[in-house]
């Protein structure tokens, strides 16, 4: 992911791509071990896990004597809701449309084609 996600921090940013990376629910070790080069303390990450799961963005569940978080959101749901955040804040999604389909590569450009041949055209009210 490229930027932070809204509303949250650099390092809670991190530590949600961690997560993502991981691809099942992680100990707070796990996540400290994932993010070696920024060598975090263990306490630090603890605290943004707490906040994140504050923030409803993962949960956790105890086994044994450990918590191990996970995502709530997948990345795709979380790019989605960017894009549509994006078109919000543009003032003009019609443009902002036209530019970002202008600007796709060609195979995603299919894959979008195909995508809306398969939605049912909506009548304008």
């Amino acid at each position: 992911m490229s930027g932070e996600a809204p509303g949250l921090g650099p390092l809670e940013t991190e530590v949600v791509e961690a997560l993502w990376a991981g691809g099942s629910p992680m100990s707070v070790r796990e996540v400290v071990e994932a993010l070696a080069a920024r060598d975090p303390a263990y306490t630090t990450v603890s605290t943004v896990l707490e906040n994140l799961r504050r923030k409803e963005w993962v949960e956790r569940e105890r086994i044994g004597r450990l918590w191990f978080y996970r995502p709530l959101r997948d990345r795709a749901s979380h790019a989605a809701d960017r894009m549509h955040g994006a078109l919000d804040d543009s003032g003009d999604a019609h443009t902002a449309l036209l530019r970002f389909v202008d600007r796709m590569d060609p195979q995603d450009l299919d894959v979008l084609r195909d995508l809306l041949s398969d939605i049912p055209r909506r009548e304008n009210p």
